[in-house]
């Protein structure tokens, strides 16, 4: 039963061009149901029924509550069921009648001005780091603010190399977008000085990759996050906030919003392939509301 599962990840990486995180979180899900369904004693995945299923989601509900988590996991049983079906492997799709817990839309934390500043200039400070390593504060402060003013996710900031940055015709080329989509952002000026001074203590650029560690390479996920999570401690502003370097998305399409950019333009520039995504990404604040029907004019009244 463990080379289906292989069988469909790669089905997934290469034919259907999911997200890397998106694969590895299928994985985990799929090879969760597995070992759940070998203690059960089903040794086949044609024994499979939507009993086996719905008891497996029950025991992982116990385990991980959250309504997203238990939507994918519901997601990564029907993809590969789905996958198995079409590959005359089994008859039908024990998966195909799991209902998908609806999530709640909960509004994104989001930094203000003043926060996005704080978490911005910690990085010139020198008490965050014990230690300090040759071009590594240029380079946490040309990550934060692509985060911030570019909106990139994670995966899409690591794997920016060199060559996708045309400082010329300030141009960014996002390659690695989820779901293999592509897309040119425009970098914004306050980035240029960033990244010529990320560029010069860079200099030679033996390794392709925009953003490396220590030891040279490209920087891991595990760095990066624990980089971030360290600069928000510091500046103070995850103390009543849930911030990440996603919620330097959310500040990207506010900012965009209040700058006059339309749903439409702020979704290309994050994107999203449907329009309900973004939506999400862009908070308006009651004192905007009052000030948008201030602004309203009917006729002569």
């Amino acid at each position: 039963m463990i080379e289906e599962v292989e069988d469909f990840i790669h089905h997934c990486r290469v034919e259907r061009r999911l997200a890397p995180l998106t694969c590895s979180a299928y994985e985990r899900d799929v090879s969760a149901c597995r070992a759940y369904l070998d203690a059960q004693g089903v040794g086949s995945w044609d024994e499979v029924s939507p009993a086996h299923l719905r008891r497996f989601l029950a025991a992982e509900a116990e385990r991980r509550p959250a309504p997203a988590s238990q939507a994918r996991t519901v997601a990564a049983l029907k993809g590969f069921f789905r996958f198995l079906a079409e590959g005359e492997l089994i008859d039908r799709s024990p998966a195909a009648v799991l209902r998908t817990p609806k999530k709640r839309e909960a509004l994104p934390d989001v930094l203000d001005r003043h926060e996005l500043e704080r978490l911005l200039a910690a990085v010139d400070r020198d008490d965050v780091w014990e230690r300090h390593h040759p071009g590594k504060r240029e380079r946490d402060r040309l990550l934060l603010a692509l985060f911030a003013f570019a909106g990139l996710r994670r995966s899409e900031l690591l794997g920016l190399d060199w060559d996708d940055v045309e400082l010329e015709r300030r141009l960014l080329r996002v390659r690695h977008a989820k779901g293999g989509r592509h897309r040119v952002v425009p970098i914004h000026p306050a980035l240029v000085p960033l990244l010529v001074d990320y560029l010069a203590i860079r200099s030679p650029l033996t390794e392709p990759a925009l953003f490396t560690g220590v030891q040279g390479r490209r920087l891991s996920v595990g760095i990066m996050a624990a980089t971030f999570r360290r600069y928000a401690r510091e500046a103070g502003v995850s103390d009543r906030k849930r911030v990440t370097p996603h919620t330097l998305r959310h500040v990207f399409a506010s900012e965009l919003l209040r700058a006059g950019a339309n749903l439409r333009q702020i979704q290309e520039l994050l994107g999203h392939r449907h329009l309900d995504s973004t939506q999400r990404y862009t908070r308006v604040t009651a004192h905007e509301l009052r000030g948008a029907v201030k602004r309203l004019r009917f006729g002569a009244y």
